[in-house]
């Protein structure tokens, strides 16, 4: 993220709120400066967001700050969300949270490129559990996407997810002289315009990213109808023989309708999980048990692009017995 428009700088060794104590830069990004922080009261470090709000704003930041301090305590510690914050100084404020650590998933498919079916199913099923934990406690995201899912924050485990989210669709894009623009492709199409985040447009969310990290491609986008259908994420992936399984747990969290998806992010990440344990069989068992080997001459079949429609008991074919037509990937604008 780059940096837009004027925000409060702070140099080392600054107290900030009487708690902490500015370390160093770590970022600055459209919505404020980052900076690696000690508290008094705790150890480690943490990141503390310096940040300008639209004028007459800072009495309902302080206000919106402390509902969500209050209710995300109890959260895990591998969701970044705002923990604590206050006034600096004129229209500046600051947001307190866990320490901003690990590559986001934007970098991580750039130098590793496309993820493995285990690896897919094994981050997705820990993402969707963080998720849960958050949903639990009244917390919906609305803004996951690339950048905003980490992977690794300890570097000793590459497959652990971490979320950041700044609360920008819980209503702090509304405090902020700027706020980064919704990236499109992660947004449930049945969610409205400026409505407040849901678990489904969550799980939803979570669907894109998992057809992001199987392709490396931008998600398609759906049609809110759900008269179009969408390339199943395994055509993507000649070279993967297992990608299929991924298939019908991918469209059905990506469904048009809230009602379509999953009850809960928990129960898609349980499937998740489920697949994971699969895919790291050995390929004598996988041979046993009659799933894809190459080895034992597998012929890989594709998925049929209806399986979403056949699997909710959508009719397959429009109006007249025309076939329905295939929606093309649509770069993300955003």
């Amino acid at each position: 993220m780059t940096q837009q428009g004027h925000h409060h700088e702070l140099v080392a060794d600054t107290p900030v709120g009487g708690r902490y104590r500015v370390r160093r830069v770590i970022g600055r990004w459209k919505v404020g400066t980052a900076y690696d922080v000690s508290a008094s009261d705790r150890e480690g470090v943490l990141t503390l967001l310096a940040m300008d709000l639209a004028p007459g704003q800072t009495a309902r930041y302080l206000r919106w700050i402390q509902r969500e301090a209050e209710r995300n305590q109890a959260l895990p510690a591998d969701l970044l969300v705002p923990l604590h914050g206050g006034h600096i100084a004129g229209e500046a404020v600051y947001m307190v949270l866990g320490p901003f650590r690990g590559r986001s998933l934007t970098q991580v498919i750039k130098s590793d490129g496309v993820f493995s079916e285990r690896r897919v199913a094994e981050i997705g099923h820990r993402a969707a559990h963080l998720l849960a934990a958050a949903h639990a406690q009244g917390v919906f995201l609305g803004s996951l996407r690339p950048t905003t899912l980490l992977l690794d924050p300890l570097g000793d485990d590459p497959d652990r997810p971490v979320i950041f989210d700044l609360g920008l669709a819980r209503g702090l894009s509304e405090l902020l002289i700027a706020s980064p623009r919704g990236a499109r492709a992660y947004y449930a199409p049945d969610r409205p315009r400026d409505a407040r985040p849901t678990a489904a447009d969550d799980q939803f969310a979570l669907g894109a990213l998992l057809y992001h990290l199987l392709t490396s491609e931008t998600p398609p986008r759906i049609d809110a109808e759900g008269v179009k259908v969408i390339t199943p994420p395994s055509w993507k992936r000649a070279d993967a023989e297992l990608a299929a399984y991924l298939d019908p747990v991918v469209l059905r969290a990506m469904a048009p309708r809230a009602r379509d998806r999953y009850p809960g992010t928990a129960p898609l990440g349980d499937a998740l999980a489920a697949l994971a344990e699969v895919f790291g069989l050995s390929p004598a068992a996988r041979e046993m048990l009659g799933l894809p080997s190459r080895d034992a001459g597998f012929r890989r079949e594709p998925t049929n692009p209806h399986l979403l429609h056949d699997y909710l008991g959508v009719p397959a074919e429009v109006a007249g017995g025309d076939p329905l037509p295939m929606l093309d990937i649509d770069p993300d604008e955003d």
